[in-house]
């Protein structure tokens, strides 16, 4: 057993070793016979990287170890299965569909790193097919620590007749009305199935036909997955809303006089690639438009099914939808689409899930009147999702009343729905402000929202600029221009995190607000370029990609090399959601060898390989992933005594550096360089969340053998900031 009470899971089927395993709930993992080329075996790391997918896995297994770990909350250990899952998805969505099309393209294809496409491809499968059946085994296991808390998940064949008679009746008012049953041959053809939706894929008789017939069923995404049913006093039951449609199977079928029902789950997964064509007489959102519809109708890369599935019914499915790859096909087992069990009911029960945080107010923004007059003050920082994100949309409402404020701009790359961002960009509109918003169409998975974004600010009167031709607009910056005293004043902020008021209750992130006229004369040329960007502007503050990202953090590394060589003091801190670029970790590995001491927090992907003598034993890094999503950006270097703070929009990744439009921006206030030394300090302490990260990508928790009194950093940093506002004397009401 494991020390999360789990056993251990790392062995997987080997090769021509096929096992079935069921488990509660009739799960089934199948591990296919896989036989990997000699060249794939090696394939986790070069000589000077570590593969980039099977990085990525490594982060996602990292999210499995929360829903393994003990000290979690039972009902969020659920929830780290869900948010596995759809990592997952979205895995397969991008990063696998990539990878297929550059292996079908040339076998010998290989990736930025030096590794083969397609050796990737299998390698990736292996690992998957390892990470899954430990998946299963912890849904097992929570199954039951659940039952043991008296809640229970039943299927359609352990009700009671009090249940059965709830569900019939669910089934009848809710349900039914969504349904619609697909009947599969004849002369229609087979439908286009959606992505990430799941099927019931059913096989019945009709009348005494022998012939069986077949039909799909899709289940309902708008209706709760998980139905809380009666249940004994002091207990909960809840169910699947696929088994109340099974349960409910020959009434939906009835006017066939079927018999002989059976149902299985299905889902596919499409490439989720754009591509935007160049009909100059279309606009970019008509372009936009085209490449959605395209995207709900491309190739599939995964078709997961029901392991129980019969092979008549599996072979019928895989030729009518044209899937040639048989490799694309993979057993699972009765429910997909477990991405869900990130909502899954708590019960009002505080036992089974986190302490609740409240976001905290700011120092010195609470009790205020006016917020631009605290920023005109002096710098603030906030830090989500331990701190208000509302100050945010607080300081826009003010803008758009305020009579001196004359313009306001923001760069949109995701938003929330029904967002108070945008509402307060509107009534600023409405208000005669002259507010001016660059939106970035292509924030993947998020377009067909940005679309509907842009069209409300246009119906408004927003001016509506849609990013740079050729380059992602990627920062988070804002600017609000007041007169005052018969100048103009700007008001900027940079932020690591988008406006998304959703995403900032659990993404960790770092907005700076601030008046310096050194940073906000940069931001408003910065907007300029967005309106007229066939000229470049030089940037003495701010760093900007594509233009000075690369060369400016270069640039900062070598002054570290220099120094270290010079026997000066000499270290570098960064903290990352993904470190994949090669030219960034070459520098890195110079500095180590220099003699540069380099930590890193790396949340994700991290290609860098630490530890190795004469090449990086001076590096070290870690991956802090708990309750928040560490999704800050944070850069010190040391400069001989006097170090330089950055926080920024980009990760080390080719994209961010060369392909979009990414901003840091340097921290001058001293009183927040302590804020972010003290904030840094705290997640290297951090030995409850935090993993050490290596060539063998094992996830070795930063404690492993060492008795030593726990320190979450997530929670001491939220009690950091609680011990500030509590500190704080108040201004008069």
């Amino acid at each position: 057993m494991s020390k999360f009470g789990c056993k251990d899971t790392t062995s997987i089927a080997k090769e021509g070793n096929v096992k079935s395993v069921q488990i509660r709930f009739d799960f089934y993992l199948v591990a296919p016979t896989f036989v990997l080329k000699p060249r794939a075996m090696s394939i986790l790391s070069n000589s000077n990287y570590v593969n980039r997918e099977l990085s990525w896995l490594s982060f996602n297994e990292r999210v499995l170890q929360e829903a393994m770990d003990e000290r979690n909350p039972l009902v969020e250990r659920f929830r780290f299965l869900g948010i596995f899952s759809n990592n997952l998805d979205e895995f397969f969505r991008v990063r696998v569909a990539t990878l297929r099309r550059m292996a079908e393209f040339d076998e010998t294809t290989k990736t930025d790193l030096d590794f083969f496409a397609s050796d990737t491809l299998e390698t990736i499968r292996t690992k998957i097919d390892e990470l899954q059946k430990r998946y299963s085994e912890t849904f097992e296991l929570l199954d039951q620590e659940l039952r043991e808390k008296g809640i229970d998940i039943l299927n359609e064949t352990e009700l009671s007749e009090e249940q059965d008679a709830y569900c019939r009746d669910y089934y009848k008012k809710t349900i039914r009305p969504n349904l619609v049953p697909l009947m599969l041959g004849g002369k229609n053809g087979f439908p286009e199935l959606r992505d990430q939706s799941v099927y019931l894929s059913v096989a019945l008789h009709i009348g005494e036909s022998k012939k069986l017939k077949y039909a799909l069923i899709e289940i309902p995404n708008h209706l709760p997955r998980f139905v809380e049913i009666p249940a004994e006093k002091g207990k909960h039951a809840v169910i699947f809303l696929e088994d109340i449609i099974r349960l409910r199977l020959h009434r939906l079928f009835a006017i066939f006089d079927a018999r002989d029902i059976k149902a299985y789950t299905i889902k596919i997964t499409r490439d989720a690639e754009l591509d935007i064509d160049d009909d100059i007489d279309k606009s970019i959102v008509q372009k936009m438009q085209r490449s959605l519809d395209r995207r709900k109708k491309g190739r599939y890369v995964r078709f997961l099914y029901d392991a129980r599935m019969p092979d008549s019914m599996l072979e019928y499915i895989g030729r009518k939808m044209r899937i040639k790859d048989k490799n694309n096909m993979i057993p699972g087992g009765i429910y997909h689409n477990k991405k869900d069990l990130m909502g899954f009911p708590d019960f009002d029960r505080n036992d089974l899930r986190f302490e609740k945080l409240p976001p905290l107010p700011h120092k010195d923004l609470m009790k205020r009147t006016s917020l631009l007059d605290q920023v005109k003050k002096r710098d603030i920082m906030l830090h989500y999702p331990y701190q208000q994100f509302t100050y945010i949309v607080d300081l826009l409402r003010e803008s758009a009343i305020d009579p001196n404020v004359t313009e306001i701009k923001l760069n949109i790359y995701r938003v929330s729905k029904n967002s108070n961002i945008v509402n307060a960009l509107i009534n600023a509109a409405k208000n005669g402000k002259h507010v001016q918003v660059i939106v970035e169409l292509q924030a993947r998975f998020d377009e067909k929202n940005n679309i509907h974004v842009s069209n409300q600010l246009q119906e408004a009167g927003v001016q509506v600029i849609y990013g740079v031709p050729g380059l992602k607009v990627h920062s988070k910056l804002m600017m609000i221009t007041r007169k005052e005293a018969k100048k103009e004043v700007i008001y900027g902020h940079i932020g690591t995190g988008n406006f998304h008021e959703s995403t900032a209750k659990i993404y960790s992130d770092t907005s700076l607000l601030t008046a310096d006229q050194r940073i906000t004369n940069e931001i408003s040329k910065l907007f300029d370029f967005f309106e007229s960007n066939y000229q470049r502007v030089l940037y003495r503050h701010l760093i900007v990609s594509p233009y000075s990202t690369r060369r400016k953090f270069t640039e900062l590394i070598n002054t570290e090399i220099r120094n270290a060589k010079a026997g000066k003091k000499s270290w570098i801190i960064i903290k990352l959601n993904n470190l994949v670029d090669g030219g960034m970790i070459k520098k890195l590995y110079d500095a180590s060898n220099a003699g540069v001491n380099v930590k890193l927090i790396v949340r994700g992907i991290c290609s860098l390989i630490p530890g190795v003598k004469g090449k990086s034993e001076n590096i070290k890094v870690t991956s802090i992933v708990g309750r928040f999503l560490e999704h800050s950006r944070v850069f010190v270097f040391s400069n001989d005594g006097n170090p330089k703070y950055f926080i920024s929009s980009a990760d080390w990744m080719s994209r961010n550096l060369d392909h979009r439009i990414e901003v840091s921006v340097p921290i001058y206030d001293a009183r927040l360089h302590s804020e972010l030394t003290d904030y840094l300090n705290m997640q290297f302490k951090d030995n409850a969340k935090s993993r050490i990260i290596d060539k063998k990508q094992k996830n070795g928790y930063v404690t492993a053998g060492r008795k030593e009194e726990s320190y979450n950093s997530q929670e001491e940093v939220y009690k950091y900031f609680a011990r500030k506002v509590k500190n704080k004397k108040l201004p008069e009401d």
